[in-house]
């Protein structure tokens, strides 16, 4: 029978460790089934990003799947309009709120999409190792080193950053464009426009360090001795790679370029990244079991690539180097004071990490693949971290439960998860001047804006990309401010006819209304940015999609 298993996965490498990332995500989230939902207090990162996708879920609900991309928000993020998508993109959300309409339960779908992003992230590091090193088993070890890693279970388990999570997923997928375009078949230049794209769709500031530190990748090209005619060619590649994936992303980059040039000074929390670097040796030895850092397993593997150094051919020496270089930027050997005031939008030098986790799961897993003699041993080592990750996983459970207030986390029920995901405080992409008004927008109230002013509120509600408001007025006036922020976009009609009642200077809308009843709409509207900024993208994805047609046509 054990022979027959043997021979099966000899037979079968990918199938087996496909089956074994299942195996693995099923058992990290399995500590999270038993008992009640854990959410975080509101202001932390898995409030804030289970919460973006709570208004795409109620419109799927609704039966208005042409709804799942809201513009504004008008059931949560305060139900005043807030442009929460245009500044932050939804779409790698949006399986998540397919998950909840069919399970059901916001916190059962919650640990599913979980699940799914570590198959994903073993999957994509698998594929990617793969075809780096045409070595299964160099492959399936940088999987688990790389799914399993110490920063990897903070960001999915403790802090639940979803933006994060799914930059593990993509960073495998640009570096292997990145290097098909530096060393190997730069034909292939496209892939990397995928990777990069999913990396902006996750998590902005995430991909702006990682485009940084794949740029630097870049130049390992010049490690390898071809013509300059062939340089040439590599980096007219790159240049396609960075057009296309503007075309592909410009649906969300443009509305967002044209808000922030409108907003100015968005309210985000602006840190000064040296007050948020790390002292070297908390990078891999902390007293915490979720932290910023590479932890034990991460040491180890430097270690390993220490030790295998001389014998790494020179790309993988170049990334060596790149490892350092990103692990040192996250640390206060960096010198990040000078830069303090023109980075700031990085927000914190720990997102290094994401870039370091990647390339010392690859590189260790290839020191490894050779330090370590004899199939049976090299079986042993993949048991051992698969153990000692999963056992830190289910430990980092534990802690979170028995420390709910150290955590930053409270208990609820499975059923009550939902409504807590509705109610969120973070809107760092108000305008900085209106950040004050926070409290009033919340009230929903025109005669708290307008107390001088003799009108009474009858009705609130909202729509798709709407709030309607009902009020009487005793008098007609020129200039009524309302409960809401103005972003390019943003339309008001009184009585069905849209009106230009301009807005303050902290940006709140304001409108002309008559004497009695007045119905007043605040509506968005797609701006010509973009309607233009979606059919470039959809071209782009056309050209794409005909490209790769064309391009197997070509092999056959």
């Amino acid at each position: 029978m054990i022979s027959k298993i043997k021979s099966t996965i000899n037979r079968y490498p990918n199938l087996f460790s496909l089956l074994l990332f299942v195996l693995l995500s099923f058992l990290l989230v399995l500590p999270y089934l038993h008992g009640p939902a854990y959410q975080h207090m509101p202001g932390w990162d898995g409030r804030f990003h289970i919460s973006r996708v709570a208004e795409s879920y109620l419109n799927l609900k609704a039966g208005h799947i042409t709804q799942i991309n809201p513009s504004i928000m008008t059931k949560t993020f305060g139900s005043f309009g807030y442009p929460q998508n245009i500044f932050y993109p939804i779409f790698v959300m949006l399986p998540e709120a397919f998950l909840q309409l069919i399970i059901g339960n916001a916190y059962g779908a919650y640990l599913v999409f979980v699940g799914l992003i570590f198959f994903l992230t073993f999957a994509s590091m698998y594929v990617c190792t793969l075809n780096l090193s045409s070595n299964h088993y160099t492959a399936l070890l940088s999987s688990i080193l790389y799914g399993l890693g110490h920063f990897t279970l903070t960001i999915n388990l403790f802090y639940r950053s979803f933006g994060g999570s799914f930059a593990f997923i993509f960073i495998p997928i640009a570096f292997y464009g990145i290097y098909q375009i530096a060393i190997a078949d730069y034909r292939k230049w496209w892939i990397l426009s995928l990777g990069v794209t999913g990396l902006i769709f996750s998590d902005l500031p995430d991909a702006s360090v990682s485009l940084l530190l794949l740029l630097l990748s870049f130049l390992v090209t010049f490690t390898e001795s071809e013509s300059i005619q062939t340089k040439a060619k590599r980096f007219l590649r790159l240049v396609y790679a960075g057009i296309l994936t503007i075309g592909l992303t410009a649906f969300f980059l443009f509305p967002l370029i044209q808000n922030l040039l409108f907003v100015k000074n968005i309210a985000v929390t602006k840190l000064m990244l040296s007050k948020t670097a790390y002292p070297l040796i908390n990078l891999f030895i902390t007293d915490k079991l979720a932290s910023y850092s590479l932890g034990i397993s991460g040491l180890i593997l430097v270690v390993c690539i220490a030790i295998y150094w001389q014998k790494f051919k020179i790309p993988y020496k170049y990334f060596s180097v790149m490892l350092i270089i990103s692990i040192l930027m996250a640390s206060t050997v960096f010198p990040w004071t000078p830069f303090d005031k023109y980075l700031s939008f990085i927000q914190f030098v720990g997102r290094f990490l994401y870039f370091a986790t990647f390339l010392a799961a690859l590189l260790g897993a290839s020191a490894i693949t050779e330090l370590v003699h004899g199939m049976q041993n090299k079986k042993i080592v993949i048991s051992l971290f698969c153990v000692i990750g999963i056992l830190a996983g289910t430990s980092l459970n534990f802690n979170i439960k028995h420390s709910q207030v150290n955590n930053s986390v409270y208990e609820t029920n499975w059923r009550d998860f939902q409504k807590s995901t509705l109610n969120n405080n973070v809107y760092d992409y108000l305008p900085s001047k209106s950040v004050g008004l926070k409290d009033k927008l919340l009230k929903h109230d025109i005669n708290v804006m307008n107390p001088k002013k003799q009108i009474k509120q009858l009705k609130w509600s909202t729509g798709y990309n709407v709030i309607h408001y009902q009020i009487k007025a005793k008098y007609a006036y020129e200039k009524l401010i309302l409960p809401n922020i103005y972003y390019p976009g943003f339309a008001t009609y009184v009585n069905g006819t849209k009106v230009d009642g301009g807005y303050t200077k902290q940006n709140l809308i304001t409108t002309p209304i008559k004497k009695g009843i007045n119905q007043i709409d605040v509506r968005y509207i797609k701006t010509p940015v973009q309607l233009f900024s979606i059919w470039l993208s959809v071209l782009s994805w056309i050209g794409l999609l005909i490209f790769n047609l064309l391009s197997l046509k070509r092999k056959k």
